[in-house]
């Protein structure tokens, strides 16, 4: 556990390092400041557990330093050090949820009660640690992953639905795997290329939201439904890009399947697609395999031509999009039944 010691009067410092039982609460110093800005700067680069400050000191003193840190790091705990005349202002200091005040001289007595308070801080950091390891799955990441990739809603009702989601949720690790669970979705956001200064603005708030939930209910309704908003969302934009990806095609199928130089790869390249995805999405829309819906609308476009006797059948077969008149012939007998003459004969 990192301790920082803040205080103008080095030998305040060098006294307190020594007299503190360091290995009693498992601790190590971070480091020392002379003031608040001091140790505002060193909490920008390595963020320590606890802070030990002194009150009065030039530049910043330690009341405002414990604003900014329960305003920018609210995890670090802080005990504050003050002298008898400056009573009333340490009290001041709770309201930035100091955990103490410890008032000078500091006394063996006095470095007992700061040493009790550090021992406590280790305590509920194992605790912490504990609960976490506990609520700790080493395949969840991947599996929520997978799950938000794929936009599997059913899997994830199974595992809102798990033993393991309900009971962890129900249990001392509830807050643990909600964090897990938050930081997955924003990691998610990562994959798929979203602003990272709005993700982390996002996922602040999330965090926020989270943890002032009320109760075990309200945490695991907060969860359940930013995942349901994540995966109905990404759907309903998956089902208008389908949509329009669809209406598309069919519309470029209709304005040039009578060229005897279309087919489906030209259609794939004009949608800058591969010719397998355009296939597998169509048909999955659709129903219709690719290469069946054009030749459908071929035929059907053909019939319409043969009851004409303007048109010869060659002529017909190259406005249904067919050069080879023979295979015209073959592929019409194929899907109806009759030749091209014979249809003819039996419609006019």
């Amino acid at each position: 556990m990192k301790v920082l010691l803040v205080d103008d009067e080095i030998f305040a410092v060098r006294g307190l390092n020594s007299m503190l039982h360091w290995e009693a609460f498992h601790g190590e110093l971070a480091g020392t400041a002379a003031n608040g800005e001091e140790a505002m700067e060193y909490m920008a680069a390595t963020p320590p557990d606890v802070i030990i400050s002194d009150i009065k000191m030039p530049r910043m003193d330690g009341l405002k330093l414990a604003e900014l840190i329960h305003a920018q790091s609210p995890a670090t705990r802080m005990i504050l050090l003050s002298g008898h005349g400056e009573f009333e202002y340490a009290r001041q200091a709770l309201k930035y949820d100091v955990a103490d005040y410890i008032l000078k001289p500091i006394t063996r007595e006095k470095v007992n009660q700061i040493e009790n308070l550090l021992i406590k801080f280790y305590e509920e950091n194992q605790e912490r640690k504990h609960r976490f390891l506990n609520a700790w799955n080493s395949g969840l990441e991947e599996k929520i992953l997978t799950i938000l990739h794929n936009q599997d809603m059913e899997a994830l009702d199974q595992f809102f639905r798990s033993s393991y989601f309900v009971s962890t949720m129900h249990s001392s690790s509830a807050n643990p795997l909600g964090i897990q669970l938050i930081n997955y979705l924003y990691a998610y956001f990562s994959q798929i290329d979203v602003n990272r200064t709005v993700i982390t603005v996002s996922r602040e708030r999330a965090m926020e939201q989270f943890w002032d939930s009320p109760g075990t209910q309200e945490k695991i309704n907060f969860i359940i439904t930013s995942y349901y908003d994540v995966l109905t969302g990404m759907n309903q934009k998956k089902q208008a890009y389908s949509e329009s990806f669809i209406t598309y095609a069919k519309e470029y199928i209709g304005e040039h399947y009578s060229d005897p130089e279309f087919n489906i790869s030209v259609l794939a390249d004009s949608m800058h697609v591969s010719l397998s995805y355009l296939s597998s999405q169509f048909k999955q829309a659709t129903g219709s395999n690719l290469i069946s819906y054009v030749t459908a609308m071929r035929m059907d476009y053909a019939r319409r031509l043969l009851a004409d006797r303007r048109y010869s059948i060659g002529e017909i077969s190259a406005m249904s999009g067919y050069e080879d008149a023979r295979y015209f012939a073959k592929l019409f007998k194929k899907k109806t039944g009759f030749t091209p003459s014979e249809y003819r004969n039996l419609k006019t």
